[in-house]
């Protein structure tokens, strides 16, 4: 029994640091309603959602720069009446006021101003803040898959807790059944005492093994319920009709890897901040460039500082006009904003082939590990046939008492280990291919 508590022990090490659940109201979870419950209540999403506004919102502003730039100043003034008017006096008319006292004053304007050209600062603007929403929503991509990684792990957990228990409840009915045996046949004094008081040890171990399996599934099923957003208190039953092992072909690894290159999510993402750098960097360009604009104004004064002698009614006059601005110390000045939009380049586009290279590796390291745990599961479903016909001829050979109840333990032990075997080669294997779709890319399981 110390081989199945060592495997039971190293079980419960494998699945620890994956997630939750408790016990009160019982409910059937397939693999797909995991999976889509856990993207829902991403909070990974969700902060991406808001991300992918901020982004959209920016996009809006830099669009916003084509149109016209309009503004309205309203004032209304009461001056003091303490100034003195300057009075002039001309031959044959009247005296000629330079400066009245009108002293409710009321300056109104509206302005506009359209940039014609301005070194393409604001294409460019629309261009990089594109590239900076699209590599947003492409980044929700990369949490679906992280999401929807977390619970399929924690599923499989449990399906595998799920699966032990069930095989250890097995083996304490049959050792149970076993030491009834052995106890009648101890009063018939055709066995020892202590052949009835190992198989009852026997017993004891598994149900010790039967308390830690428990406790671990205790763990998952509350980080369940944590990743569905659901009472903790649920004790999910897990539906293993989409546990999927099929042994078939593996494609050749390099399929895998240019699958990962084309579709990473990530690899995306970077490469789009990559293109909105190198247009930021056309921005930074373009303040060498002179701009080019036209605009127009209508004031409605009291007094209209345009209009002699000065009158204390409300007139109107308007302006247009064509501007052009050119910044000569953007000469010299903008060298050191170009260079840094340069290293800024250079970084993402270094970051690019670090991410690519981890892509690769991490691909290779799937594929490897769910290749090795095909083989498995092979290499365990031959143990479990021969651990079965050995059990049947020790069991056999019990009856008979032509064997001791140590070997016939041994014998059980053997088909125990090897049906857990089966049941941890099984969840590793479809937790491995799942793996290594997560690794190329691939939302679906």
């Amino acid at each position: 029994m110390h081989r199945i508590a060592l495997l039971l022990t190293a079980l419960s090490g494998w699945l620890f640091h994956l997630t939750p659940v408790s016990a009160q109201p019982r409910r059937p979870l397939s693999l797909a309603d995991a999976i889509n419950g856990a993207t829902t209540q991403s909070n990974a999403l969700r902060i991406n959602t808001a991300e992918q506004g901020v982004a959209g919102a920016k996009l809006q502003q830099a669009r916003n720069n084509y149109a016209p730039a309009v503004s309205v100043n309203l004032s209304y003034v009461r001056i003091s009446d303490n100034i003195r008017p300057f009075t002039i006096s001309l031959p044959g008319a009247e005296n000629l006021v330079l400066n009245p006292q009108i002293l409710n004053q009321s300056y109104n304007n509206v302005q506009v101003r359209q940039l014609i050209w301005g070194g393409g600062k604001v294409r460019y603007g629309i261009q990089a803040a594109e590239r900076e929403a699209e590599a947003t929503r492409q980044e929700a991509t990369q949490f679906r898959l992280e999401a929807a990684d977390n619970v399929i792990s924690i599923w499989h957990n449990l399906y595998l807790l799920d699966a032990s228990e069930r095989i250890l409840r097995q083996n304490v009915r049959l050792l149970q059944d076993r030491r009834r045996d052995l106890e009648n046949l101890e009063k018939q004094g055709l066995v020892l005492k202590n052949d009835a008081l190992k198989v009852g040890l026997a017993i004891a171990n598994l149900e010790s093994n039967l308390i830690d399996v428990q406790s671990g599934r205790a763990i998952q099923n509350f980080n369940l319920a944590m990743a569905l957003g659901e009472p903790t208190d649920t004790e999910y039953v897990i539906d293993s009709t989409a546990l999927n092992i099929v042994g078939g072909e593996l494609e050749p690894l390099t399929t895998y890897l240019t699958e990962a290159t084309q579709n990473r999510s990530e690899l995306k993402a970077l490469s789009l901040r990559r293109d909105a750098a190198l247009i930021g960097q056309r921005i930074v360009r373009s303040n060498r460039l002179p701009t080019l604009g036209w605009g127009g104004s209508y004031d409605y004064n009291r007094p209209n500082l345009r209009v002699f002698p000065l009158e204390p009614a409300f007139k109107g006059t308007w302006n247009v006009g064509v501007f052009v601005s050119f910044d000569l110390s953007g000469q010299y000045g903008n060298r050191a904003k170009e260079r840094e939009s340069q290293y800024t380049v250079d970084k993402i586009s270094t970051g690019i082939d670090q991410l690519r290279d981890g892509i690769q590796m991490e691909v290779n390291a799937q594929y490897q590990n769910y290749r090795q745990s095909l083989d498995k599961i092979r290499v365990t479903r031959q143990a479990i046939e021969q651990a079965t016909e050995n059990f049947r001829v020790e069991q056999n050979r019990l009856n008979a008492s032509t064997t001791t109840p140590a070997d016939f333990l041994d014998a059980n032990t053997q088909l125990l280990q090897a049906r857990l075997n089966e049941q941890s080669a099984r969840a590793t294997a479809e937790l491995a291919r799942w793996k290594l779709l997560k690794s190329v890319g691939r939302i679906n399981p």
